[in-house]
């Protein structure tokens, strides 16, 4: 029987704790990871070449800049990889980057959004978003202890120091929400109009 190390219990126990802080956010995610990514297949009933086009028009429309993010363009294969920025208006992020990868087949194609990193004020490069969900759920287990203190002290300085560590954490938690609430739009967009796109096209495309 394999054998499991406390540390390896302790961290399974940590993930499941944090879920209900992790979850709210709409972006999905892997839950041992923490890895964010967005994954559509959809059936075209038409050609590799024709969806090909239209989704390649959709994203010269879509992206004045294409030249600059398109990765790997590949109409043999039916590949297109895109690299872009987003700005994100809060106080712990200032934009986020992603990658889109779309593999184009006849009969269908998948859209897959991911390597998704965050750009914090003043800092000089993107970091992963993995650890995005585990801070939320570390935050709100703090939040949720920090209640409990809460609830049996009585004294006013201990009291005072106490509401305004949770202030804190809440101002962290929330900018995380946010975050990902305008991630999530926006790869939503970007899902949308790559299907109205094939769509567009003439085709018997279905989500």
């Amino acid at each position: 029987m394999k054998q499991f190390l406390p540390s390896t219990i302790l961290s399974i126990f940590l993930l499941f704790a944090q879920q209900s802080h992790a979850q709210k956010a709409g972006l999905p995610y892997n839950r041992f990871t923490g890895e964010i990514t967005q994954t559509k297949f959809v059936q075209t009933g038409q050609s590799r070449e024709k969806s090909y086009n239209a989704i390649k028009a959709w994203i010269v429309k879509k992206y004045p800049n294409h030249r600059q993010l398109i990765r790997i363009d590949d109409a043999g294969s039916g590949q297109l990889v895109l690299q872009d920025t987003e700005p994100i208006s809060s106080a712990k992020f200032k934009s986020f980057s992603y990658r889109v990868n779309i593999d184009i087949k006849d009969g269908n194609y998948t859209c897959t959004i991911n390597t998704v990193k965050t750009l914090s004020p003043g800092a000089d490069s993107y970091v992963t978003a993995d650890q995005d969900f585990s801070n939320m759920g570390m935050y709100g287990q703090d939040i949720d202890d920090i209640d409990r203190e809460i609830s049996i002290t009585k004294d006013k300085k201990e009291l005072a120091k106490l509401f305004n560590e949770r202030r804190v954490l809440t101002s962290f938690l929330r900018d995380y929400h946010k975050s990902h609430y305008v991630m999530d739009l926006h790869f939503t967009m970007i899902q949308n109009g790559i299907y109205q796109s094939v769509a567009g096209a003439g085709s018997l495309a279905a989500k």
